[in-house]
């Protein structure tokens, strides 16, 4: 997630001086309200159609100790379906079942409400609730048989005294060991032991990674999040720091796609077409329906705006687009269409051969596949896997503006005759070349004279194109790039850019483990040259944890029929924890 400074936008810099700037063929990305559809658009309302849905806190069977466990379950025949838990309408009873339970009576630190995954998001996290004389402090220690003991702290979003928040750690389908401690300001420890049950994971994956962790003490904070394990559904797994399940996200027929938490909320894809917040408890509101806009790969949150990559249903082509979903009025808007900003190029591509384009429900031309996004300072930064190309735009952001190309970096050669040659930066030296790349991010530093700045991505260090002939792109690709689908080294590669001199030049280079697809590289904590990284090798099932110069700290082993599509690492500090 970013820091907080990020959301603060300083002017944008100075347009490039090299070369002139190309609008794409005078066409604005025009506002596109996704409302004519057959597919909802807009935050969903608990009072819309299906009927009435209560819910009730009823007592969770498996768990003893000093305390009751509860859970919310439907009031609903035992033969019918549930509701889907990301609806309105489910979230809504779930919640009125909470408030009438937290109403019932004093809940007090001898006594308090525990409510094992209140809202069905989280599969494993325990509500807790309390009041008190005074604030204070909750630790909580959970021991699973051969598993590394995990203690944390966890973060209190009381309003007043006493404690209101997650225990996130319970090893799903485990015998789990839980303690918890109050420490109030003042006043005496209370302390509370307890053996929970919590439900198997979603498709019973394993629990345990393979990790080799020299140093534990080395990593970052926090819990990893692995989205798009093929073979076992799409919810995001969480893993600790040794490797072990300490529960999940639920997502329904899409992987999550990135997660943002900042301001006490995590903004995150909840569907194919689906947005939704969730806050510390698990409570998913609002959550938005974008239409006929399929959401893929990544999106960007500014603010109480949401930038999302998408395809539009119904359309030819597929990966091309960006929407812009307000987060507070659920309004969805399209403000990027790059066919209008590359039109020539875009003419030039065919569809590949069986249509389907990875990464998308959509099938169509998947002639530029966009992969990642990221906004600063009023610039946008893509990443187009197809064209292995990184992709700066100014004038991106709102629906009745008219983007156009601040700089490119890729192959030039596979742009010959379309007009926008000169719009590449150029290489100094003998950069490695980006080739199929995901995950591009910019990275700051004071240190550097105005106009320059980092590039760093995953280069995938795959060289294919599926909707160019072969003799147009097979020969002109990046000298140390690989063909093949599974022999090769893939990179975490990072660029300085000079938008003045308008040059770029390797600035760094870590081989990884190969990858031709997916797979990502996420400065942890926020994109800065300090903060470590996270890399994801999807189809090699690995990732790692770095420090910030790239030297390795940790390696982990999943298990997948195929790949996971990415790996985040977040402390949840003043979330779900708090401190070290």
């Amino acid at each position: 997630m970013p820091p907080d400074s990020a959301l603060s936008r300083s002017p944008l810099p100075p347009p490039l001086t090299r070369r002139s700037l190309l609008v794409g063929a005078g066409a604005a990305a025009t506002a596109v309200t996704l409302a004519a559809c057959d597919e909802p658009t807009g935050i969903q309302d608990p009072d819309g159609g299906g009927g009435d849905l209560t819910a009730s806190v009823t007592r969770y069977g498996a768990a003893t100790g000093d305390l009751e466990v509860w859970q919310v379950t439907y009031d609903i025949d035992e033969d019918a379906d549930p509701p889907g838990t990301y609806t309105a309408k489910a979230q809504a009873a779930r919640h009125a079942a909470l408030q009438a339970k937290l109403e019932e009576q004093e809940w007090s630190a001898d006594a308090p409400l525990l409510v094992l995954d209140p809202y069905g998001t989280t599969r494993t996290g325990l509500y807790v609730h309390f009041a008190d004389a005074a604030g204070g402090m909750l630790e909580f220690t959970v021991d699973v048989d051969a598993t590394a003991e995990y203690r944390r702290t966890a973060a209190n979003h009381d309003q007043g005294s006493g404690f209101t928040g997650l225990l996130v750690g319970l090893v799903p389908g485990a015998h789990n060991r839980l303690t918890v401690s109050w420490a109030p300001e003042g006043g005496d420890v209370v302390s509370h032991e307890l053996h929970i049950l919590p439900p198997t994971p979603t498709g019973d994956y394993p629990t345990q990674l393979s990790a080799e962790v020299p140093d534990p003490d080395a990593l970052s904070a926090g819990l990893f999040a692995i989205t798009g394990i093929s073979g076992r559904g799409e919810t995001t797994r969480l893993f600790d720091n040794a490797g072990v399940g300490r529960g999940e996200l639920l997502s329904t027929d899409h992987p999550t796609h990135n997660i943002r938490i900042e301001d006490n909320r995590l903004v995150t894809t909840t569907g194919a077409r689906q947005v939704s917040v969730i806050d510390p408890f698990g409570h998913a509101e609002p959550i938005i329906d974008t239409g006929d806009q399929i959401i893929h790969h990544d999106l960007e949150v500014l603010g109480d705006h949401v930038y999302a990559l998408t395809s539009k249903d119904g359309e030819d082509t597929v990966e091309d687009r960006i929407i812009r979903i307000d987060l507070t009025s659920g309004e969805v808007v399209e403000v990027v269409d790059l066919q209008t900003v590359f039109p020539a190029y875009e003419e030039l591509a065919h569809p590949r051969e069986g249509g389907f384009a990875g990464g998308t429900d959509a099938t169509g031309k998947d002639w530029i596949h966009v992969n990642s996004i990221q906004i600063v300072e009023g610039v946008m930064y893509l990443s187009a896997r197809e064209t292995s190309t990184v992709i700066a735009l100014d004038d991106a952001l709102e629906p009745d503006s008219e983007p156009s190309v601040r700089w490119m970096i890729g192959v030039e050669g596979i742009w010959e005759g379309t007009g926008y040659e000169e719009l590449f930066l150029a290489p100094e030296g003998s950069p490695a070349g980006n080739a199929g790349q995901h995950t591009v991010a910019r990275l700051d530093d004071e240190a550097l004279p105005e106009g320059q700045y980092f590039i760093e991505m995953y280069n995938n260090n795959h060289w294919y194109m599926g909707t160019r002939d072969e003799e147009v792109w097979k020969e002109v690709g990046p000298e140390g790039a690989f063909p093949g689908e599974f022999d090769g080294v893939s990179h975490i590669l990072r660029y300085l850019v000079d938008e003045s001199a308008g040059t770029f030049r390797e600035d760094l280079r870590v081989d990884v483990a190969y990858s031709s697809v997916v797979s990502n590289v996420q400065r942890i904590g926020g994109d800065s040259l300090t903060h470590p990284m996270v890399v994801n090798s999807g189809k090699a099932n690995v990732f790692t944890e770095h420090d910030a110069e790239g030297r390795l700290l940790g390696t982990f082993r999943y298990d997948s029929s195929n790949m996971a599509y990415r790996v985040y690492k977040d402390a949840f500090e003043g979330f779900w924890f708090t401190g070290a």
